[in-house]
């Protein structure tokens, strides 16, 4: 009798084809297998599936990317930088990565030479992928195929020669599952969708920063025009003409009311709002004198107030967060520049009014 698909010719107790494992009592159509790396033990042949080469593959490289990280952390650590917690702690990565690294290059050899340290190494790693985002499909299907009959009669480490009929059967059929087809898929979709992604991130990513930090620069310019509104009226109702120099007083409220000149989220100085940092202080320059004392005012501030003000507006971090600074003074109009703004605001051409 001879194989409906390969046309060997098969002994009657065979239940499978030694060859193409197919079922030796069932016809089938010939049809062209998945691409299989050979690895050759004497005379006789076993198929590495072509999921398990680029398995092997992968881990090799890895590997020995975390080998080198754990050489330049223990570099480091030997170097000393005079910090000997940092030492520390440089050591211990430099353990934790050698042990990552080596365990993938075992796990890669094993895998590229069908030996059993490979499958369970494989495991172990199919087990950690459950727990992380891209990785999960990947440890659910290689679980499954590790776990199949042929999968552990591939790497069992016994040779060709050693395996039955039926045995040789159950390698062919599993080598040449569905599962495996899956596998493949699941380890190139990542490798090919990385730069995909990576072109569309470097597409996106710059347009919403951009439009993060108009965002923010203009909560910042909002601030300052709260902050000079409130400064208006503490002059005219609350300290004779005189202005809060800081946060804390223009929030106080007046006696006998429960609102503050300023909303409770700019009432302290240095407060961080939507990637800004607001401050207000007495103006520097030399003709600001005080106006009144600080127990004369209508909420009791802790500073008396003075003849002029000065708020600025600067970002939390510097071409993230916003790239412009901004300040404003008694004469209420914004001026903004690329760098900090000195105190007090002395118009050029890096210093200008917003307009």
């Amino acid at each position: 009798m001879n194989c409906s698909r390969c046309g060997t010719q098969l002994a009657a107790q065979m239940r499978f084809c030694p060859t193409c494992g197919a079922p030796a009592a069932v016809a089938a159509p010939p049809q062209i297998p998945i691409a299989q790396t050979t690895y050759v033990i004497g005379e006789d042949v076993v198929k590495r599936p072509l999921a398990i080469s680029i398995l092997a593959i992968l881990q090799l490289l890895g590997g020995g990317v975390f080998v080198l990280l754990a050489i330049a952390s223990l570099a480091r650590a030997a170097i000393g930088s005079g910090r000997p917690q940092e030492d520390a702690v440089a050591l211990v990565v430099a353990v934790f990565l050698g042990v990552i690294g080596g365990a993938q290059l075992a796990c890669g050899l094993g895998l590229w030479k069908l030996r059993p340290y490979g499958r369970t190494l494989l495991l172990v790693f199919s087990v950690l992928w459950l727990f992380t985002l891209v990785g999960t499909v990947l440890g659910i299907l290689l679980l499954i195929f590790l776990n199949k009959p042929g999968a552990k009669l591939l790497f069992s480490g016994r040779t060709p020669g050693e395996f039955s009929d039926d045995e040789l059967g159950q390698i062919a059929l599993t080598t040449r599952s569905g599962l495996a087809t899956g596998i493949i898929v699941a380890l190139l979709l990542p490798i090919l969708g990385a730069p995909v992604l990576g072109i569309v991130a470097a597409i996106a990513v710059p347009g919403l920063l951009r439009a993060r930090m108009a965002g923010n620069e203009a909560s910042a310019i909002g601030s300052l025009r709260a902050i000079s509104s409130g400064e208006a009226s503490y002059a005219a109702s609350c300290a004779a003409g005189g202005y809060a120099v800081t946060l804390d007083d223009l929030a106080k409220p007046p006696a006998g009311s429960t609102t503050g000149f300023v909303s409770p989220d700019l009432s302290t100085n240095g407060v961080e709002r939507s990637g800004y940092r607001i401050t207000v202080a007495r103006e520097a320059g030399p003709f600001v004198q005080d106006v009144g004392t600080a127990a004369a005012t209508c909420n009791g501030s802790t500073h008396a107030p003075a003849a002029s003000f000065f708020a600025t507006a600067e970002p939390v971090t510097l071409g993230t967060s916003g790239t412009r600074y901004f300040a404003i003074d008694a004469r209420g109009a914004i001026y903004f520049s690329t760098r900090p703004i000195a105190n007090p605001i002395a118009p050029s051409e890096k210093v200008v009014p917003l307009q």
